[in-house]
Protein backbone atom coordinates (compact mmCIF):
# COMPACT_ATOMS: atom_id res chain seq x y z
CA UNK A 1 0.00 0.00 0.00
CA UNK A 2 1.07 3.18 -1.19
CA UNK A 3 1.70 5.39 2.17
CA UNK A 4 -0.43 8.11 0.96
CA UNK A 5 -3.01 5.68 -0.11
CA UNK A 6 -6.59 6.38 2.35
CA UNK A 7 -7.42 3.85 4.52
CA UNK A 8 -11.22 3.20 3.19
CA UNK A 9 -8.90 2.50 -0.74
CA UNK A 10 -6.63 -0.12 0.58
CA UNK A 11 -7.89 -3.91 -0.16
CA UNK A 12 -6.47 -5.64 2.42
CA UNK A 13 -7.49 -9.98 1.89
CA UNK A 14 -6.86 -12.60 4.58
CA UNK A 15 -6.50 -15.85 3.02
CA UNK A 16 -6.63 -19.02 5.94
CA UNK A 17 -6.01 -22.27 5.05
CA UNK A 18 -8.94 -24.79 5.78
CA UNK A 19 -7.96 -27.42 8.21
CA UNK A 20 -4.53 -26.82 7.25
CA UNK A 21 -2.79 -29.66 9.21
CA UNK A 22 -5.21 -32.11 8.44
CA UNK A 23 -5.45 -31.29 4.63
CA UNK A 24 -1.35 -31.27 4.77
CA UNK A 25 -2.12 -34.94 5.89
CA UNK A 26 -4.50 -35.93 3.36
CA UNK A 27 -1.79 -35.00 0.86
CA UNK A 28 0.82 -37.92 2.19
CA UNK A 29 -1.90 -40.32 2.76
CA UNK A 30 -5.12 -39.35 0.28
CA UNK A 31 -6.98 -42.81 2.02
CA UNK A 32 -7.52 -40.51 5.07
CA UNK A 33 -9.89 -37.99 3.23
CA UNK A 34 -12.48 -40.71 3.28
CA UNK A 35 -12.49 -41.18 7.25
CA UNK A 36 -12.75 -38.63 10.63
CA UNK A 37 -9.55 -38.01 11.88
CA UNK A 38 -7.10 -35.17 14.07
CA UNK A 39 -4.27 -34.25 14.04
CA UNK A 40 -2.72 -34.61 17.61
CA UNK A 41 -2.98 -37.10 20.50
CA UNK A 42 -5.29 -39.58 20.72
CA UNK A 43 -4.15 -41.08 24.46
CA UNK A 44 -5.34 -39.64 27.91
CA UNK A 45 -3.00 -36.51 27.98
CA UNK A 46 -3.09 -35.80 24.20
CA UNK A 47 -4.72 -32.67 22.85
CA UNK A 48 -6.58 -32.52 19.46
CA UNK A 49 -4.52 -29.86 17.20
CA UNK A 50 -7.36 -30.06 14.40
CA UNK A 51 -9.95 -31.99 12.69
CA UNK A 52 -11.22 -32.93 9.43
CA UNK A 53 -14.23 -32.02 8.49
CA UNK A 54 -15.62 -35.33 8.53
CA UNK A 55 -14.82 -35.14 12.20
CA UNK A 56 -15.38 -31.85 13.05
CA UNK A 57 -19.37 -33.06 12.30
CA UNK A 58 -19.62 -35.34 15.29
CA UNK A 59 -18.68 -32.44 17.37
CA UNK A 60 -14.54 -32.81 17.30
CA UNK A 61 -12.63 -29.43 17.82
CA UNK A 62 -9.29 -27.94 18.10
CA UNK A 63 -7.94 -28.28 21.49
CA UNK A 64 -9.84 -31.00 22.94
CA UNK A 65 -8.70 -33.43 24.57
CA UNK A 66 -8.15 -36.92 22.71
CA UNK A 67 -10.57 -39.15 25.22
CA UNK A 68 -12.98 -36.49 24.35
CA UNK A 69 -12.47 -36.47 21.27
CA UNK A 70 -12.89 -40.17 20.83
CA UNK A 71 -16.00 -40.20 23.16
CA UNK A 72 -17.93 -38.07 20.42
CA UNK A 73 -16.71 -40.46 17.52
CA UNK A 74 -15.49 -43.89 18.77
CA UNK A 75 -13.73 -44.75 15.20
CA UNK A 76 -11.31 -41.31 15.12
CA UNK A 77 -8.50 -41.94 13.49
CA UNK A 78 -5.34 -39.93 14.99
CA UNK A 79 -2.56 -38.73 13.10
CA UNK A 80 0.83 -37.57 14.72
CA UNK A 81 2.08 -34.11 13.71
CA UNK A 82 4.48 -33.41 11.90
CA UNK A 83 5.61 -29.56 12.08
CA UNK A 84 8.50 -29.32 10.32
CA UNK A 85 6.37 -30.64 7.25
CA UNK A 86 3.71 -28.29 7.80
CA UNK A 87 6.28 -25.38 7.65
CA UNK A 88 7.68 -26.43 4.33
CA UNK A 89 4.40 -26.51 3.21
CA UNK A 90 3.66 -22.88 4.31
CA UNK A 91 6.50 -21.80 2.50
CA UNK A 92 5.22 -22.62 -0.57
CA UNK A 93 1.53 -21.27 -0.20
CA UNK A 94 3.74 -17.93 0.89
CA UNK A 95 5.61 -18.45 -2.33
CA UNK A 96 2.03 -18.30 -4.81
CA UNK A 97 0.80 -15.81 -2.58
CA UNK A 98 4.08 -14.09 -3.46
CA UNK A 99 3.31 -13.88 -7.60
CA UNK A 100 0.41 -11.66 -6.58
CA UNK A 101 1.98 -8.91 -3.87
CA UNK A 102 5.08 -8.62 -2.39
CA UNK A 103 2.89 -6.93 0.34
CA UNK A 104 2.06 -10.36 2.14
CA UNK A 105 2.16 -10.99 5.73
CA UNK A 106 2.05 -14.37 7.61
CA UNK A 107 -0.07 -14.20 10.51
CA UNK A 108 0.26 -18.12 11.53
CA UNK A 109 1.16 -20.89 10.12
CA UNK A 110 -1.88 -20.63 7.85
CA UNK A 111 -3.01 -17.32 7.66
CA UNK A 112 -2.07 -14.93 5.21
CA UNK A 113 -2.61 -11.05 5.04
CA UNK A 114 -1.86 -9.58 1.76
CA UNK A 115 -1.99 -5.82 0.57
CA UNK A 116 -3.68 -6.17 -2.46
CA UNK A 117 -4.54 -2.30 -3.15
CA UNK A 118 -2.08 -1.53 -5.92
CA UNK A 119 -1.79 -4.59 -7.50
CA UNK A 120 -2.39 -4.22 -10.70
CA UNK A 121 -3.69 -8.07 -11.74
CA UNK A 122 -6.88 -9.15 -12.78
CA UNK A 123 -7.99 -5.55 -13.44
CA UNK A 124 -7.04 -4.46 -10.24
CA UNK A 125 -9.76 -6.66 -8.46
CA UNK A 126 -9.18 -8.13 -5.55
CA UNK A 127 -11.67 -10.31 -5.30
CA UNK A 128 -10.47 -11.60 -8.62
CA UNK A 129 -6.67 -12.12 -7.52
CA UNK A 130 -8.15 -14.22 -4.70
CA UNK A 131 -10.36 -16.47 -6.82
CA UNK A 132 -7.12 -17.39 -9.07
CA UNK A 133 -4.65 -17.31 -5.71
CA UNK A 134 -6.97 -20.24 -4.21
CA UNK A 135 -6.95 -22.09 -7.73
CA UNK A 136 -3.44 -22.00 -7.64
CA UNK A 137 -3.34 -23.73 -3.87
CA UNK A 138 -5.94 -26.40 -5.18
CA UNK A 139 -2.98 -27.30 -7.43
CA UNK A 140 -0.97 -27.91 -4.15
CA UNK A 141 -3.71 -29.80 -3.17
CA UNK A 142 -5.33 -27.64 -0.93
CA UNK A 143 -8.26 -25.28 -0.12
CA UNK A 144 -8.32 -21.92 1.27
CA UNK A 145 -11.04 -19.13 2.65
CA UNK A 146 -10.72 -15.13 2.09
CA UNK A 147 -11.90 -12.24 3.21
CA UNK A 148 -11.38 -9.09 1.59
CA UNK A 149 -12.50 -5.65 2.77
CA UNK A 150 -10.44 -1.96 3.42
CA UNK A 151 -8.67 -3.64 6.66
CA UNK A 152 -7.52 -6.32 8.73
CA UNK A 153 -9.68 -6.82 11.30
CA UNK A 154 -12.95 -7.14 8.82
CA UNK A 155 -10.68 -9.03 6.28
CA UNK A 156 -10.15 -11.64 8.73
CA UNK A 157 -13.95 -11.70 9.97
CA UNK A 158 -14.92 -12.08 6.22
CA UNK A 159 -13.26 -15.34 5.92
CA UNK A 160 -14.82 -17.00 8.22
CA UNK A 161 -17.97 -16.54 6.15
CA UNK A 162 -17.67 -18.61 3.55
CA UNK A 163 -15.97 -21.64 5.22
CA UNK A 164 -14.39 -23.91 3.85
CA UNK A 165 -13.08 -23.07 0.12
CA UNK A 166 -15.54 -19.64 -0.37
CA UNK A 167 -14.48 -15.66 0.01
CA UNK A 168 -16.16 -12.95 1.35
CA UNK A 169 -16.54 -9.26 0.62
CA UNK A 170 -16.78 -6.06 2.89
CA UNK A 171 -17.07 -3.34 0.65
CA UNK A 172 -15.39 -0.01 2.43
CA UNK A 173 -19.16 1.86 2.66
CA UNK A 174 -20.47 -1.39 4.44
CA UNK A 175 -17.69 -1.93 6.67
CA UNK A 176 -19.76 0.02 9.72
CA UNK A 177 -22.97 -1.81 9.04
CA UNK A 178 -21.71 -5.16 8.64
CA UNK A 179 -19.56 -4.80 12.27
CA UNK A 180 -22.87 -3.71 13.93
CA UNK A 181 -24.52 -6.65 13.40
CA UNK A 182 -21.58 -8.99 14.62
CA UNK A 183 -21.83 -10.99 17.78
CA UNK A 184 -19.30 -9.52 20.15
CA UNK A 185 -17.75 -13.16 20.30
CA UNK A 186 -16.27 -12.55 16.55
CA UNK A 187 -14.63 -9.81 17.39
CA UNK A 188 -11.18 -10.59 17.43
CA UNK A 189 -9.58 -10.47 20.76
CA UNK A 190 -12.97 -10.46 22.33
CA UNK A 191 -12.50 -13.52 24.53
CA UNK A 192 -14.18 -15.62 27.09
CA UNK A 193 -13.91 -13.49 30.14
CA UNK A 194 -14.45 -10.07 28.70
CA UNK A 195 -17.34 -11.50 26.55
CA UNK A 196 -19.05 -12.49 30.10
CA UNK A 197 -18.05 -9.15 31.51
CA UNK A 198 -19.45 -7.29 28.11
CA UNK A 199 -22.83 -9.04 27.94
CA UNK A 200 -23.48 -8.74 31.74
CA UNK A 201 -23.41 -5.01 31.21
CA UNK A 202 -25.44 -5.39 28.61
CA UNK A 203 -23.01 -5.44 25.37
CA UNK A 204 -23.60 -7.98 22.76
CA UNK A 205 -22.97 -6.83 19.38
CA UNK A 206 -20.59 -4.16 17.38
CA UNK A 207 -23.79 -2.08 17.11
CA UNK A 208 -23.86 -1.81 21.09
CA UNK A 209 -20.25 -1.01 21.15
CA UNK A 210 -20.86 1.62 18.73
CA UNK A 211 -23.28 3.56 20.47
CA UNK A 212 -21.89 2.67 23.98
CA UNK A 213 -20.44 6.11 26.01
CA UNK A 214 -16.08 5.40 25.60
CA UNK A 215 -15.92 6.02 29.56
CA UNK A 216 -18.16 2.87 30.29
CA UNK A 217 -16.24 0.92 28.22
CA UNK A 218 -12.79 2.03 29.87
CA UNK A 219 -14.43 0.87 33.05
CA UNK A 220 -15.07 -2.27 32.03
CA UNK A 221 -12.01 -3.07 30.08
CA UNK A 222 -9.27 -0.67 30.84
CA UNK A 223 -8.68 2.49 29.25
CA UNK A 224 -6.45 1.00 26.18
CA UNK A 225 -8.59 -2.13 26.00
CA UNK A 226 -11.82 -0.30 25.59
CA UNK A 227 -10.89 2.50 23.48
CA UNK A 228 -9.48 -0.11 21.14
CA UNK A 229 -12.92 -2.57 20.98
CA UNK A 230 -14.82 1.16 20.29
CA UNK A 231 -12.35 2.03 17.61
CA UNK A 232 -12.25 -1.26 15.95
CA UNK A 233 -16.07 -1.63 15.93
CA UNK A 234 -16.85 1.43 14.34
CA UNK A 235 -14.09 0.70 11.84
CA UNK A 236 -11.28 1.95 12.63
CA UNK A 237 -8.15 -0.39 12.01
CA UNK A 238 -5.02 1.78 10.07
CA UNK A 239 -2.90 -1.12 11.00
CA UNK A 240 -1.16 -1.92 7.37
CA UNK A 241 0.04 -5.72 6.12
CA UNK A 242 3.56 -6.18 7.61
CA UNK A 243 5.70 -8.03 5.51
CA UNK A 244 8.80 -8.25 8.41
CA UNK A 245 7.34 -9.60 11.76
CA UNK A 246 8.65 -8.38 14.82
CA UNK A 247 8.83 -11.54 17.10
CA UNK A 248 6.45 -10.20 20.10
CA UNK A 249 6.82 -13.28 22.18
CA UNK A 250 9.17 -15.97 23.31
CA UNK A 251 8.04 -19.03 25.46
CA UNK A 252 8.03 -22.54 25.75
CA UNK A 253 5.32 -24.90 27.21
CA UNK A 254 4.85 -28.50 28.41
CA UNK A 255 1.91 -31.40 28.54
CA UNK A 256 3.13 -33.70 31.95
CA UNK A 257 3.09 -37.11 31.45
CA UNK A 258 1.27 -37.44 34.44
CA UNK A 259 -0.58 -34.28 36.14
CA UNK A 260 1.03 -32.86 39.12
CA UNK A 261 -0.20 -32.23 42.82
CA UNK A 262 2.46 -30.47 44.54
CA UNK A 263 3.97 -26.95 44.34
CA UNK A 264 7.59 -29.01 44.37
CA UNK A 265 7.25 -30.89 41.60
CA UNK A 266 6.15 -27.78 39.23
CA UNK A 267 9.51 -25.89 40.82
CA UNK A 268 11.35 -28.65 40.12
CA UNK A 269 10.04 -28.77 36.57
CA UNK A 270 10.55 -24.69 35.83
CA UNK A 271 14.34 -25.64 36.96
CA UNK A 272 15.77 -28.65 35.01
CA UNK A 273 12.96 -28.26 31.77
CA UNK A 274 11.33 -25.13 30.74
CA UNK A 275 13.74 -22.37 32.22
CA UNK A 276 17.11 -23.91 30.33
CA UNK A 277 14.21 -24.01 26.76
CA UNK A 278 13.57 -20.62 27.08
CA UNK A 279 17.12 -19.29 27.58
CA UNK A 280 18.08 -22.22 24.38
CA UNK A 281 15.16 -20.07 22.54
CA UNK A 282 16.64 -16.54 23.72
CA UNK A 283 19.65 -17.54 22.28
CA UNK A 284 21.06 -15.34 25.22
CA UNK A 285 24.26 -16.94 27.94
CA UNK A 286 22.83 -14.68 30.30
CA UNK A 287 19.35 -13.70 31.05
CA UNK A 288 20.12 -10.12 31.86
CA UNK A 289 20.95 -9.82 28.17
CA UNK A 290 17.65 -10.01 26.50
CA UNK A 291 15.09 -6.78 27.00
CA UNK A 292 11.42 -7.66 27.90
CA UNK A 293 8.68 -6.42 28.54
CA UNK A 294 6.68 -9.15 30.92
CA UNK A 295 6.88 -12.51 32.05
CA UNK A 296 4.00 -15.04 31.99
CA UNK A 297 3.28 -18.27 34.14
CA UNK A 298 0.61 -20.35 32.17
CA UNK A 299 -1.03 -23.29 34.18
CA UNK A 300 -3.01 -25.72 32.84
CA UNK A 301 -5.59 -27.80 35.41
CA UNK A 302 -6.78 -31.64 35.41
CA UNK A 303 -9.99 -29.79 34.20
CA UNK A 304 -8.62 -28.31 30.70
CA UNK A 305 -9.26 -25.01 32.68
CA UNK A 306 -6.10 -22.76 32.53
CA UNK A 307 -4.72 -19.62 34.23
CA UNK A 308 -2.13 -17.10 33.73
CA UNK A 309 0.02 -14.88 36.07
CA UNK A 310 2.20 -11.73 34.20
CA UNK A 311 4.03 -9.40 35.91
CA UNK A 312 5.99 -6.09 34.26
CA UNK A 313 10.06 -6.90 34.20
CA UNK A 314 13.09 -5.36 31.67
CA UNK A 315 15.00 -8.01 32.04
CA UNK A 316 14.25 -11.63 32.68
CA UNK A 317 14.15 -12.94 36.22
CA UNK A 318 14.30 -16.58 36.99
CA UNK A 319 13.41 -15.90 40.39
CA UNK A 320 9.82 -13.81 38.99
CA UNK A 321 9.07 -16.86 37.18
CA UNK A 322 8.92 -19.25 40.76
CA UNK A 323 7.14 -16.23 41.83
CA UNK A 324 4.43 -16.29 39.20
CA UNK A 325 4.20 -19.72 39.58
CA UNK A 326 3.65 -19.66 43.05
CA UNK A 327 0.71 -17.11 42.03
CA UNK A 328 -1.26 -19.35 39.89
CA UNK A 329 -0.23 -22.46 42.04
CA UNK A 330 -2.83 -20.38 44.10
CA UNK A 331 -5.63 -20.70 42.03
CA UNK A 332 -5.65 -24.81 41.46
CA UNK A 333 -8.27 -25.29 44.15
CA UNK A 334 -7.16 -28.52 44.58
CA UNK A 335 -6.93 -29.80 40.75
CA UNK A 336 -3.99 -31.30 39.54
CA UNK A 337 -1.76 -29.31 36.97
CA UNK A 338 -1.34 -31.18 33.73
CA UNK A 339 0.36 -28.38 31.30
CA UNK A 340 3.14 -25.40 32.51
CA UNK A 341 4.48 -22.88 30.15
CA UNK A 342 6.99 -19.88 30.69
CA UNK A 343 6.99 -16.73 28.48
CA UNK A 344 8.48 -13.53 27.82
CA UNK A 345 6.95 -10.39 25.72
CA UNK A 346 9.58 -8.56 23.75
CA UNK A 347 9.53 -5.04 23.24
CA UNK A 348 7.66 -3.88 19.95
CA UNK A 349 9.32 -0.60 18.35
CA UNK A 350 6.06 -0.18 16.68
CA UNK A 351 3.61 -0.89 19.57
CA UNK A 352 1.04 1.49 18.05
CA UNK A 353 0.98 0.60 14.57
CA UNK A 354 0.42 -3.50 15.98
CA UNK A 355 -1.93 -2.91 18.64
CA UNK A 356 -3.71 -6.04 18.93
CA UNK A 357 -6.77 -6.62 21.71
CA UNK A 358 -5.36 -8.37 24.55
CA UNK A 359 -8.78 -8.06 26.73
CA UNK A 360 -8.05 -11.39 28.22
Amino acid sequence: MSPQSPPNTRKIALLDLDAFFASAEVLRDPSLRERPFAVGGGSERGVVATANYLARQYGVRSAMSGTHARRLCPHLHFVSPDHRYYRELSKQVLAVLQKVTDRVEPASIDEFYLDLTDNLQFHGSASLTMHAVRDELRKLGLTASAGISCQKMVAKIASEEQKPDGQFVVPPDDVVAYIAQLSLKRIPGVGPKSLERLQHAGFYTGKDIQQAALERLQRLLGDKAGWLLQQRCNGIDLRPVVTERIRKSVGCEETLRHDLQHLRQVEQFLDEVLLPQLKKRLGQSRWQDTQIKNQTVKLKFSDFQQTTVSRTAKTVSPSLFYQLLRDAWDRREQRGVRLVGLSVALPDPDEQLQLELELD
